[in-house]
């Protein structure tokens, strides 16, 4: 389904300006710029100052009140000719739309990181990372000097953390995201990687992952920010690990034949594709990481699972984004930094895929067929029973990025869809109970979208089991940020 012409509203000036002219808006009188070169242009250095959303469209539902905060690289260039060399590696941004009595109010804030603070005063990147070598002159003594803290936020006790796999959480503060530093959960554990996906049960126990090399360190914090405990397990290789699963009784490890033995900047060109070893599952009891065991299934690539649960008789099952070998392997986002597309490879479609491992044996994989990705589920229901997962999902054949929101229903196997269309580019949207209800299916999403035609980031809202009916309310503020990854709601 597509927008029907009562869901937009007129270009506005501002947007016509911009791309009237085919111009990116960061670099007027620089060769030009196609429209969604947009998403990947780099924000203000100061950010964003809180602003009020404009509501476009719809009405606001009653009881959705609270914070939608969103994280990702949104500085890709210094001058006219230094550009990221990677998407992965520009300097993260936190996203904050405030929802109170049907208002919606934006503010935006670079953090703080050591990496930033060192090109911002030379003016070019040259950190190394992911997809970057680095200057050989950068200062490199920890992980945390090139931590680029763009990938994903959470909320504990009150208290907001900026992540990023490769290194620590940064607190910030949750009202005006001013950077307050790293953060150690343990004197011993100072400069401990904290992955980007952690996992939060119905109690508010937090679980999270440090990888470095073969070892995974495995975080149990209390719903009062304090750590209860940290183990280690050996996975045997070392795996690309963006993601992971638990259930109630299991953290499951996703060890993927994606493998780097000589980790060394750029970090994406030590990595090789090992399809003869299989995709590997490492099921670990929560209680006894000794109780241990693994399962086999057929090679694929993955970044984000949506979770995890158990059947009675102790069947995992977990749905994720598979694909058949690496994405953003070789490339990472370059050309689009630099506003070239060259068409997206029939070789690196996905495919929202249910893995099923029982209680022995390999694991068997139910495709849907179904192309997206970052894979989300009701917070309330990690770790137990459920039926849907939304993605992102539409591949215009004319630029990079989705334009499509989905949630398939794992029951009865159909999927509900609305496509904004070529013009729109979706990011990630998260799941919303609503107030005082408790089945999945009394739920909203919410997420950002990119809108080509005003030049702004929308704030769109979805009844989650009537996405086909389209968005209930649109806010649009007057200014776009750039793509992000991953985000929160509290």
């Amino acid at each position: 389904m597509t927008f029907s012409r009562r869901h937009f509203l007129t270009t506005s000036a501002a947007g016509t300006a911009v791309f009237g002219l085919g111009l990116s808006p960061a670099f007027a009188g620089t060769p030009a710029m196609p429209d969604w070169h947009l998403g990947y242009t780099s924000a203000p250095a100061g950010g964003f100052d809180p602003a009020p959303m404009r509501l476009v469209f719809g009405k606001v539902p009653k009881g959705l009140e609270g914070c939608l905060y969103r994280n990702g690289p949104a500085q890709f260039r210094y001058g006219k000719d230094d550009f990221a060399s990677h998407w992965f590696d520009g300097d993260g941004m936190i996203q904050r739309i405030a929802v109170a009595d049907g208002k919606a109010v934006h503010s935006g804030r670079f953090v703080q990181t050591n990496k930033r603070g060192i090109e911002q005063a030379q003016g070019k990147f040259m950190a190394p990372g992911f997809g970057t070598v680095g200057h050989p002159d950068f200062p490199v003594t920890s992980a945390d000097d090139v931590n680029a803290a763009n990938t994903s936020v959470i909320v504990i006790d009150g208290k907001l953390y900026a992540l990023w796999e490769g290194g620590s959480a940064i607190a910030l503060d949750a009202a005006t995201l001013e950077t307050h530093g790293v953060k150690d959960w343990r004197d011993d554990l100072a400069g401990m990687p904290f992955l980007a996906h952690p996992k939060r049960e119905p109690d508010g126990t937090v679980w999270n992952l440090a990888i470095n090399g073969r070892n995974v360190g495995v975080y149990r914090i209390a719903a009062d920010g304090s750590l209860k405990s940290f183990g280690l397990l050996n996975i045997g290789k070392a795996a690309y690990i963006h993601d992971w699963a638990m259930t109630d009784r299991h953290l499951i490890i996703l060890v993927q034949p994606w493998v780097n033995e000589a980790f060394r900047p750029p970090v994406v060109n030590g990595f090789e594709w090992r399809p003869e070893e299989g995709f590997q599952f490492l099921i670990v009891d929560k209680n006894d990481f000794s109780n241990r065991r693994w399962a086999q299934g057929p090679a694929r690539a993955f970044y984000h699972t949506g979770a995890a649960w158990e059947d009675a008789d102790g069947t995992i099952r977990i749905d994720a984004a598979l694909y058949k070998e690496p994405v953003l392997g070789v490339g990472g986002g370059v050309d689009e930094i630099r506003g070239d597309w060259k068409g997206r490879e029939a070789r690196f479609q996905s495919d929202l895929t249910q893995i099923v491992i029982p209680p022995s044996g390999d694991a068997r994989l139910i495709e849907t067929g179904l192309d997206g990705d970052f894979p989300q589920v009701d917070p309330r229901r990690h770790g137990l029973p459920r039926r849907l997962t939304a993605l992102m999902t539409g591949q215009p054949a004319t630029r990079p990025g989705l334009s499509a929101v989905s949630v398939h229903d794992w029951e009865t196997g159909t999927t509900d869809t609305f496509d904004f269309g070529a013009s729109r580019m979706v990011e990630e949207f998260l799941f919303v109970p609503k107030p005082g209800k408790q089945d999945e299916a009394d739920s909203w999403l919410i997420g950002p979208v990119l809108n080509l035609k005003t030049a702004t980031t929308d704030i769109c809202v979805f009844d989650a089991v009537r996405v086909s009916d389209g968005p209930v309310c649109i806010w649009r503020g007057d200014r776009a940020w750039p793509l992000g990854f991953h985000g929160t709601w509290v």
